[in-house]
Formats: structure tokens, C-alpha cells, sequence
């Protein structure tokens, strides 16, 4: 007689929810990077894979103590599901740590009173607790440097070249003028972001304040923008502390050669 093994149903939709999860976050993921869905779309389409995702990692859990219980086939389905949409709920999870981790900085700046004003001319985020902001970015604070504000302009807008950012308008500063860049930024995912750092002739020499603002309407980026432009500070700190040390050197004048005499030593004049 022969004993008909059957294939569990369950382990069969884990399988299934977690590959309609998984394409479709990788889909909508690309395509919103290379800007052919709106951030909208992208979001409920992270939301729908989330979900998905979830329920075929439960979904999987449960095939496998129905596999075990009743000797059916589709373990490996099973396992797919369980899996992959562990994988899956993986950059939900993260979103949820760096929530928790980091305020939000969809709209942070250095200068709380007067801040840089972006293209869009949106007005400061007044939900942003700026003292939390501060004491999880202790380095958002206005710089100021001992170099004209022509120069440290250019090494500002170098860097943000150097970092991929795309340069929607630059005015140049002078000893007596205030100059401004402002740039576009996109983060891992694609969402657009507007930099703006402002450079301000100061006695001692420069002073410049940046702001960050997510062009998208997001609750929570995630302290995405906080750590952006931090990073830009302190690689600004580091370019121009190497042009202060590279002009030091040039600024020293070589030490005039000491006289030799052609006299035998017990015949040379001593100081008296």
C-alpha cells in the first residue's frame, strides 16, 4: 500500500511571501535610487514588502511545527520562507535602532537663530529638539577657522565634491561679503537631501554654518542628515588644518648659513 506524502501548504506560502518580499523591496529600492518611482511610492512599497516579509517569517516558523508534527514534505520551502523574510525584516529592524539611537534631522542646521537658507526657502523644522540634536552630534556647532573665508569657501565646496554632491548654486564669499554653496545629497536609499553651508568673513578669519533638510516629507530620517553633515565638519577640520600646516612651512624662512672660518680653532675670535 502506498502512503501518499503530502507538501505542506504553509511551508508553500512562506516560500511564495517571502520572494514577492524580497522582490519587491529590491525593485522598489532601485528603481527609487535612480529616481524613477516617487518617494512616496517607494515608502508603501517598503511597507508592503515589510509586512510580507513578516508574514512569511511567521508563517515559516509555523511549517516547520507542522512539518514536525505530521512528517509532510517542505522543509526546504519552509526554511526559504523563515529565511528570507528574516532577511528581509532586516532593514526594518535597523530603521527601528537608529529611531531609537539618533533624533530626527530632517532639518538641522549649526545656526539655530539664523540658519542657511535652502533653494526651496523652507523655513527651520521647529519640531527639531535642538539640544537633543546636539548631545547625539556634539560637532553640529559653527567653525572657526584662522584662514580667509575665499579659501576656506573653495575647500568647503572641494569636499562636497569629493563626497558625490551634486552643486545647485555656489556664490564665493570676499573679505567683506558673505558667500554660500548649496548642494544636493542623496543617502543610501536614494531620498534627496538639500546641503547648504553659508561662509562669513570673521576678524580672526572665516566662520561657516551648514543646515540639512530632506527635500522628501519624512517623520524620522533616521539622524541621516545629522550624520552627514558632521562628517562633512570633521573632514573640513582635517583639510584645513593640512593647508594652515602646508602654509606654516612655506611662511618659515630657511635660516641664513653660518659663516665658516678659514682660521685654525685656537686662532678664531671667542665672544668675550
Amino acid at each position: 500500500m502506498r502512503i501518499l506524502v503530502r507538501t505542506s501548504k504553509l511551508a508553500i506560502w512562506a516560500r511564495r511571501l517571502a520572494l514577492f518580499a524580497a522582490a519587491l523591496i529590491l525593485i522598489s529600492t532601485g528603481l527609487h535610487f535612480f529616481g524613477q518611482i516617487a518617494a512616496d511610492v517607494f515608502e508603501i512599497s517598503l511597507a508592503i514588502g515589510t509586512i510580507s516579509a513578516a508574514a512569511a517569517f511567521l508563517i515559516g516558523i509555523a511549517a516547520y511545527i507542522r512539518l514536525w508534527f505530521t512528517g509532510d514534505r517542505g522543509w526546504g520551502p519552509a526554511s526559504v520562507g523563515f529565511v528570507l523574510g528574516l532577511a528581509c525584516l532586516a532593514p526594518a529592524g535597523i530603521a527601528l535602532a537608529l529611531s531609537e539611537i539618533y533624533p530626527s534631522t530632517a532639518d538641522v542646521t549649526t545656526a539655530l537663530v539664523d540658519p542657511p537658507q535652502l533653494l526651496d526657502a523652507r523655513p527651520n523644522d521647529p519640531d527639531i529638539d535642538s539640544e537633543t540634536v546636539l548631545a547625539s552630534f556634539p560637532n553640529l556647532i559653527t567653525r572657526a577657522y584662522q584662514i580667509p573665508p575665499e579659501v576656506l569657501f573653495t575647500l568647503g565646496e572641494t569636499l562636497a565634491r569629493a563626497n558625490g554632491w551634486e552643486i545647485l548654486a555656489a556664490t564665493p564669499p570676499t573679505q567683506t561679503s558673505t558667500g554660500q554653496l548649496n548642494a544636493l545629497r542623496h543617502s543610501l536609499l536614494g531620498f534627496e537631501n538639500e546641503i547648504a553651508f553659508r561662509v562669513s568673513p570673521n576678524p580672526i578669519g572665516a566662520l561657516i554654518d551648514l543646515r540639512a533638510a530632506s527635500l522628501n516629507p519624512v517623520y524620522h530620517d533616521l539622524g541621516d542628515n545629522g550624520r552627514a553633515i558632521e562628517a562633512f565638519l570633521l573632514a573640513l577640520d582635517d583639510r584645513v588644518s593640512t593647508y594652515i600646516q602646508d602654509n606654516m612651512v612655506q611662511a618659515v624662512p630657511a635660516e641664513p648659513p653660518v659663516p665658516h672660518s678659514d682660521l685654525p680653532p685656537s686662532q678664531e675670535p671667542h665672544a668675550q
